[in-house]
């Protein structure tokens, strides 16, 4: 059951940081609503798309899972605070980053 959590998490992961890296406008908007610089969402993009590695190459070693694991907790507080605070968006918004969230503290406990 963990496996099937970790891939879900690397490959949601995954994609948020393809859009991110393409900057993809929607994801563009949200980095303005953010008030971050605009090279910043490229940092986070990669960042995030060495975490996915690094949770599906975690299948074989737990301590990439605990690496991968401890640097999503870390982004999706970020994404929920600029969603909430920097962004005010609405409390919809953060459900993708709250689950991700929650997935990785699973993972990695």
């Amino acid at each position: 059951m963990i496996t099937f959590m970790q891939v879900i998490l690397a490959v949601f992961i995954l994609i948020g940081g393809v859009i991110k890296l393409f900057r993809i406008p929607f994801q563009v908007e949200h980095w303005q609503q953010y008030q971050y610089p605009l090279w910043f969402v490229s940092v986070i993009g990669l960042i995030e798309l060495i975490g996915a590695i690094g949770m599906i190459v975690g299948i074989w070693n737990q301590y990439l899972v605990l690496g991968s694991g401890l640097l999503f907790i870390i982004l999706m507080i970020g994404a929920i605070q600029a969603h909430t605070f920097r962004a005010h968006q609405n409390i919809v918004t953060v459900i993708p980053a709250t689950i991700c969230l929650l997935l990785s503290l699973v993972v990695i406990i």
